[in-house]
């Protein structure tokens, strides 16, 4: 999973979401008091399509670094973030079945806007997943999670509007780099959940395992895609540059079908 995340930091880069300047990190606990602009963040058990509604671990709400506060101008994409050093392990935080959820404000702390499953089957001592647009919010960015002893640093980064298309020169120029939100099909109940998603080019699918069997996403078309075993508690992320309507199923229970639409 990491492989493929780890090609949207030059991007998102250039799109101007990493140079909104470096912030210290909170220790869990420490989170600043929120104003309307900020977004609660959280680290919850489930996935995004099945979150368990009780945070497990509280993290810095995202937002504008001071210096980036008000800023305006049309050469860059405008970019939040968050620091956050967590009282977990990464290992646990890989395997232990967890999401990072990102809302909307204090106030409208019911709608969320963004979502990541932390689930991988890799390991080492950084995550790197995609947060995923949610309700229609816009939003997207990428979480990453570095291994500190006992403890994980957790950086968030979200920005509106990345995978929009502008009319300005610069915009323009960078389209075809600009990262898409990273879409999530969710295992379970021998079904894929969605069964089918709609994607631009460029954009990782990630699919997550969480029946207590084995299963696959296998095309029609092997060299379109083919994950091999996705073990439970395990996933698999594929890239889609290609347009075109990519039919699949599981090799291990036939009747489960999906379908990716590429635009």
């Amino acid at each position: 999973m990491s492989r493929q995340m780890t090609r949207w930091l030059p991007t998102l880069i250039a799109a101007g979401l990493l140079t909104v300047g470096a912030m210290g990190g909170a220790a869990q606990g420490a989170t600043p008091a929120a104003t309307g602009d900020d977004h609660p963040a959280h680290i919850h058990l489930g996935t995004c399509t099945n979150l368990d509604p009780n945070p497990t671990y509280m993290l810095t709400d995202v937002t504008a670094p001071a210096a980036a506060a008000g800023a305006s101008g049309e050469a860059a994409i405008p970019g939040e973030e968050s620091v956050t050093t967590v009282d977990a392990a990464l290992p646990d935080l890989r395997d232990g079945g967890y999401a990072i959820n990102i809302h909307r404000s204090v106030e409208d702390i019911g709608t969320y806007i963004a979502c990541g499953n932390l689930t991988s089957a890799g390991d080492g001592d950084t995550l790197v997943v995609g947060l995923g647009e949610l309700n229609n919010s816009g939003h997207s960015g990428i979480a990453i999670l570095t291994a500190n002893g006992d403890q994980t640093d957790v950086h968030l980064y979200l920005a509106e509007g990345l995978a929009a298309s502008g009319t300005t020169a610069a915009t323009e120029s960078s389209a075809a780099a600009t990262p898409a939100a990273a879409a999530s099909v969710d295992i379970h109940d021998l079904a894929f959940d969605p069964a089918t998603i709609e994607i631009p080019a460029g954009s990782t699918v990630t699919w997550t395992n969480n029946d207590p069997v084995p299963h696959t996403a296998t095309a029609h078309d092997r060299a379109a895609l083919q994950s091999g075993t996705i073990h439970p508690g395990e996933s698999f992320s594929q890239r889609f540059d290609t347009p075109g309507t990519f039919d699949y199923f599981c090799e291990f229970h036939a009747n489960m079908k999906g379908t990716i639409v590429v635009h």
